[in-house]
């Protein structure tokens, strides 16, 4: 996305931000001040703003257990919340000790999806780093990189990273860890220690990214324990309901993502890990609702006293006593995916979703009183016609007459891994039109927010790329990181003329 830069460091935001969090004193802000008497330190870079990067499960999870291990110290750094003037350096520290980042054994970064490539590059400049790894020194720290991006196409990360984590890090965290205390990592040396087995990836080696790791059931689920006003999910604890989906989309990597068949975590162990103290609980998931025991779940987290939310719902799980259980527990907008202008397109891509189920939703969501209903519809999917746009517009139509409605237009881009991984994104221009007929369409009676149809465009190239595309991201973000820098330095990897 567009290059932001800030002026100076961002200190006095990280305290502000800081001195609101709450949670255990033995994770957090106050652990990590005595960081210095640590034999070994880990920087956490999240590359997006405070709010974002504490709303992210993973980034909490991996907080929570290197905090939890004898003689590591672990502090955070993020990006600043806005951009200053033009051209002018970020300056990043740690944010618990103000530290810069080489007073740290090792910088982690976690990466979510192709363009946070751009921010990742400027945090590692933020940070006094160069983004290439070939460009930095001897006794740098080892720059490991990770996330869900790594499920998808961890190539992109190979001319940033020292050391790439592919799949699940629950347990890989634990691996680096262990290797870094009998001293055998550095930015040249561990490959005999963290193996292609347990998923890491040493680029310089030239080797192939290995299959992604998995991480053994014990270790589920991800939770956090920490909660700050600041958040963008205010003062809410994370806890992981399943890790996967059953449902298989074919423009959706859950399944990639899920490692195998989705895992289902026991009531009992979702509940034992909410912090006594947490105000609010947000239950994570791809369909949280698939969970045969959720009604258990919510009953227990409401009777508690506690503010709850979902991370996700399907049209077709939704019945009255649990719609009332998330009304309880605060839920005022229901969100749902359609994910198909129409039943045909929802029918080939596996939705598994029809208008009867979301008209149903809707009537569940305003017979308990909630305010408003959230979709979020993808466009230009395989096969997309007008008349399909045209099925969708009248559906919203009459979803509205039955609850406020907020629609999110999201440009359809073909990913890694999945069964429409092939199939070509349409002409930018074509993608440009449909999101503003449908705009259109849908503005008389809905707030309608279309995603970037030039960014989607953007991203399509950069998911079935590689290692020379993310030379291109760099040159795009060295140049400025506009879109028309973006759209010069990947022009030779776009698989048409005329797509960006």
């Amino acid at each position: 996305m567009p290059r932001q830069s800030s002026k100076s460091s961002t200190s006095l935001q990280g305290r502000n931000l800081l001195s609101r969090e709450q949670g255990p004193s033995s994770g957090g802000h106050q652990r990590g001040h005595q960081g210095t008497q640590h034999p070994h330190r880990l920087l956490l870079g999240y590359p997006a703003p405070y709010g974002v990067g504490m709303s992210s499960l993973g980034f909490l999870t991996l907080h929570r257990e290197v905090s939890g291990r004898p003689g590591w110290g672990v502090e955070r750094v993020f990006l600043p919340d806005a951009p200053g003037s033009e051209g002018a350096p970020i300056r990043l520290r740690a944010w618990e000790s103000q530290d810069p980042v080489g007073s740290f054994t090792a910088l982690g970064v976690s990466v979510a999806h192709e363009l946070e490539l751009g921010s990742l590059i400027r945090l590692l400049e933020g940070l006094g780093l160069p983004p290439r790894r070939t460009d930095r020194e001897e006794g740098e720290p080892v720059v490991v990189l990770g996330g869900p991006l790594t499920m998808v196409n961890p190539r992109l990360l190979a001319p940033f990273a020292d050391l790439v984590v592919v799949g699940e890090g629950d347990e890989a965290i634990h691996s680096l860890c262990d290797a870094i205390e009998e001293g055998h990592v550095t930015r040249e040396h561990g490959p005999d220690r963290l193996t292609p087995s347990e998923g890491f990836w040493w680029p310089h080696l030239g080797s192939p990214p290995p299959e992604p790791a998995r991480a053994d059931a014990s270790r589920l689920p991800a939770f956090s324990e920490r909660w700050s006003p600041d958040a963008e999910l205010s003062n809410m604890v994370l806890v992981e309901v399943a890790r996967g989906c059953r449902h298989a989309c074919s423009f959706c990597c859950s399944s990639r993502l899920a490692q195998g068949p989705c895992r289902l975590l026991p009531a009992d162990r979702i509940l034992a890990a909410v912090p006594e103290a947490a105000p609010r609980v947000g239950l994570v998931g791809t369909a949280v609702s698939d969970h045969p025991e959720l009604a258990q779940i919510l009953t227990s987290l409401v009777g508690s006293g506690r503010g709850v939310g979902v991370s996700s719902v399907r049209a077709d799980r939704l019945d009255e006593p649990l719609i009332e259980l998330l009304q309880k527990g605060g839920l005022r907008t229901l969100t749902l995916g359609v994910d198909g202008a129409s039943e045909r397109l929802r029918r080939e891509v596996h939705k598994g979703i029809t208008a009867e189920d979301l008209l149903r939703a809707a009537d569940l969501a305003a017979a308990a009183g909630l305010r408003r209903l959230k979709l979020y519809q993808l466009v230009g999917l395989p096969g997309e016609t007008d008349e399909d746009l045209e099925e969708f517009a009248r559906l919203a139509a009459e979803l509205s007459g039955r609850a406020p409605l907020t629609i999110t237009l999201t440009p359809f881009v073909p990913k890694p891994h999945t069964p429409l991984c092939d199939a070509e994104q349409l002409p930018l221009r074509e993608v440009q039109r449909r999101l503003r007929r449908l705009s259109a369409r849908l503005g008389a009676f809905a707030r309608v927010r279309p995603d970037s149809a030039r960014w989607a465009s953007i991203e399509a190239i950069l998911s079935r790329g590689d290692e020379l595309t993310a030379e291109a991201v760099l040159e795009a973000e060295l140049s400025g990181g506009r879109f028309s820098d973006y759209r010069r330095a990947l022009s030779p990897f776009s698989p048409r003329r005329g797509a960006v």
